[in-house]
């Protein structure tokens, strides 16, 4: 048996901390008798956990040692008495009430290890459980992502450069058109749109023969999830442009807020 591969195998941690199974529990004592390295492989890692969970404690109250000292002395007084009506010398009393005081120190000690023992695994499985919603959410942005991307690359699908005004000449987007669908569905891409007021919302527009079309509102967040932004669907369009309007959008578009524009 390669005793070094048996500890490192976390069997120690395990029994230590109380979640081996009874089968296991039993073949971990066997082998810390037939195994002396076993055996001082647990005592360390006993002491090792001792000493961290005693780092952590904290200090008593200070009127607990003088309740301590005041319940001893009590003992003691009571002893005497007794000694005197009796005239039989008690000696093991003294024994005794360093005894029972031990005992609710290393009683107090072991509720608080087993308190803290419990807090510290309570935080661990609420990180994990942190982990495991951080891991699901980020699986379904991964999927959105994907699906979008396939959505780029279906037959028929027309993409329209929309570059920036005067109003914002860095301002950069791309509508992609599915002009062989029967719905017409049209997505957007935010390559570059400077973030709006809280109280302003970008409208992206569809021009046809002069006329404007309205394609919806964009929601600017949507793309920290997805790749595209779905609009509204349109059937037939000569050309497409965003404008900055009140949050909500507006009925006719806001031609001196025209951030970007791009014809077919």
């Amino acid at each position: 048996m390669n005793v070094k591969e048996y500890i490192s195998s976390g069997v120690v941690e395990s029994y230590v901390l109380g979640l081996a199974t009874e089968a296991e529990q039993e073949e971990f004592e066997l082998m810390c008798k037939q195994y002396l390295e076993i055996a001082e492989a647990r005592n360390a890692f006993e002491l090792a956990l001792e000493q961290q969970i005693m780092q952590d404690a904290p200090a008593p109250p200070a009127f607990m040692k003088e309740r301590i000292q005041q319940a001893i002395a009590n003992e003691t007084t009571v002893a005497e008495a007794n000694n005197i009506e009796n005239e039989v010398p008690v000696r093991r009393m003294n024994v005794w009430k360093w005894v029972a005081a031990a005992s609710v120190i290393l009683l107090a000690g072991s509720i608080y290890r087993g308190v803290t023992a419990n807090k510290k695994y309570q935080d661990l499985q609420q990180a994990n459980n942190r982990l495991e919603q951080e891991l699901n959410q980020s699986k379904e942005n991964l999927a959105l992502l994907k699906a979008d991307a396939e959505m780029l690359q279906k037959p028929g699908m027309k993409m329209v450069a929309l570059k920036g005004t005067p109003v914002a000449p860095n301002a950069y987007t791309t509508v992609y058109w599915d002009t062989t669908g029967a719905t017409k569905d049209v997505y957007l891409l935010i390559n570059n749109l400077p973030q709006p007021a809280n109280d302003k919302q970008y409208q992206l527009w569809a021009l046809l023969d002069g006329k404007p079309i309205d394609l919806g509102v964009v929601d600017y967040d949507v793309r920290q999830r997805r790749l595209l932004v779905k609009a509204k669907n349109v059937q037939n369009a000569q050309a497409f442009a965003i404008t900055l309007e009140p949050k909500g959008g507006s009925v006719n578009p806001t031609l001196d807020q025209m951030y970007v524009m791009g014809q077919l």
